[in-house]
């Protein structure tokens, strides 16, 4: 007997293939039959929440890859609501309270008030005085891409880009700012910039706007940021267990062929074929190009073109009379310039207690964007070069009484200028009925991959055919 129509398979299983898998399933009932297929053991790809028992009792809990959500892209906040999460939970804190920059091998905390930034030593009176003429800085006279280096340069001064904003951003998107689209890394900002001309005007304007717009809103987000109770990953734990679809771990998908005549598509993972009218891939771009080669060859070579970088984290549990270290950090952004091995270090027990149990604090470490070799070097070799930059850096010269380690080795996409225009261009050579969607497209931050998602499914149910009638 056929198989029912219409049928959508996903590939992929993070946030983004979960989320265009949600979407569906909200759809009312419009897909007969919903496959979503991920090559891992576990579902979440880059959302992954790690344990480690405590040696008194309690134990750690780790967020590997992404921690916290900003609330302001509305999506992410949006989903909670949707999967009953509200009161699982918990506010981290802002973001950039208590983070350093690294600067000239010592740790500059980030000034984020008038009186610490007329203070601070990150920037010189010169570079503070170009940071205050921005208001008088025209407008971008269009719309087209920039680097995040020449938009900051252009607005801020180029001691800002060095000292300030450069660490920061270039840090979060593991990225070179001399290359990173300002379009993909920081959108808003390039927003405040039209709307508004300068971006000190935008964020005033911004600051009554959202005043005006939360006194308004029925259910407005309780924190700038959010986090979980039981860690990141929670999130993907819902989702797993509220969708109704076929979900397959351990599915690895080869290549997808024509089949019908080129009315269907066939999906081919571990020699089964899997048929469908729509197929959303989710993967990693340099992933997917492989999987749509025999198809859209076109596609294949753009997707394959997007740079992937990888990336590790290091967790490491102290003993609280061990972990005092030399300034009071809860972050500590560090530039490519300073030549060292790792790319930042989050104190991810002062900013969130109950990730560690009492006596005990944790420290995460990002690594494999300024010295790549981290990336793929033998775990005790690791664990010897993270502890020597703790050591030079922090003076932490304990060792920790446990560890863990995630990696994800080329994964990581680099969205150089014209990454939109790319994207737009692989959209529009790929055959009706495949979609890309994820980390390699729209932005890397879960809300963009949520967002990006559920942006999928509903273009792939615009044009999935009627559902047959029953007899």
């Amino acid at each position: 007997m056929p198989e029912p129509r219409p049928s959508v398979v996903i590939i992929g299983g993070g946030i983004t293939g979960l989320s265009a898998a949600w979407e569906i399933q909200q759809s009312a009932g419009r897909v007969a039959k919903l496959t979503v297929l991920e090559a891992d053991s576990r579902w979440g790809g880059k959302v992954l929440t790690q344990t480690m028992p405590g040696p008194d009792g309690g134990q750690f809990v780790i967020d590997a890859g992404p921690e916290s959500f900003v609330t302001r892209k509305r999506e992410i906040w949006d989903l909670v609501r949707e999967l009953d999460l509200v009161d699982q939970i918990i506010d981290p804190g802002n973001e950039a309270r208590g983070t350093y920059v690294l600067d000239g091998g010592q740790p500059i905390r980030l000034p984020l008030d008038p009186i610490s930034f007329v203070h601070s030593p990150l920037l010189s009176s010169r570079g503070k005085l170009r940071l205050l003429a921005e208001p008088f800085i025209p407008r971008k006279g269009d719309d087209a891409d920039e680097s995040l280096a020449d938009f900051v340069t252009r607005r801020l001064g180029a001691e800002a880009l060095e000292k300030f904003i450069g660490p920061v951003l270039g840090g979060i998107y593991n990225a070179n700012p001399e290359t990173q689209s300002i379009l993909v890394t920081a959108p808003i900002m390039r927003q405040m910039e039209q709307r508004h001309r300068s971006l000190f005007l935008a964020a005033v304007a911004m600051m009554r706007t959202r005043r005006r717009a939360l006194a308004m809103e029925t259910n407005p987000p309780p924190y700038r940021f959010i986090s979980f109770r039981d860690g990141a990953e929670e999130l993907i734990a819902t989702l797993t267990q509220r969708l109704g679809a076929d979900l397959r771990l351990n599915a690895p998908v080869n290549t997808i062929l024509t089949h019908d005549g080129g009315a269907r598509w066939a999906v081919l993972s571990r020699q089964e074929q899997i048929l469908a009218d729509a197929v959303i891939l989710t993967v990693p771009a340099n992933r997917a190009a492989g999987m749509v080669a025999m198809v859209a060859p076109e596609a294949a070579g753009m997707l394959k073109s997007i740079r992937h970088n990888a990336i590790g984290t290091i967790s490491l549990a102290y003993r609280s009379a061990d972990l005092q270290l030399n300034a009071p950090i809860s972050g500590l952004m560090i530039p490519r310039r300073e030549g060292r091995r790792i790319d930042a270090i989050v104190h991810t027990s002062a900013k969130v207690p109950s990730r560690a149990p009492a006596g005990y604090g944790l420290l995460r470490v990002f690594f494999g964007g300024g010295d790549p070799e981290t990336a793929v070097m033998l775990e005790a070799d690791l664990v010897n070069v993270v502890r020597a930059e703790l050591r030079d850096l922090l003076g932490l010269t304990a060792a920790p009484v446990d560890y863990r380690i995630a990696r994800w080795p080329d994964s990581y996409a680099q969205a150089d200028v014209g990454h939109l225009e790319r994207v737009a261009a692989i959209e529009a050579v790929l055959p009706p009925g495949l979609y890309v969607a994820g980390g390699s497209y729209r932005g890397l931050a879960v809300p963009d991959c949520v967002k990006q998602g559920r942006a999928a499914a509903k273009l792939a149910l615009e044009q999935l055919p009627a559902m047959p009638e029953k007899s």
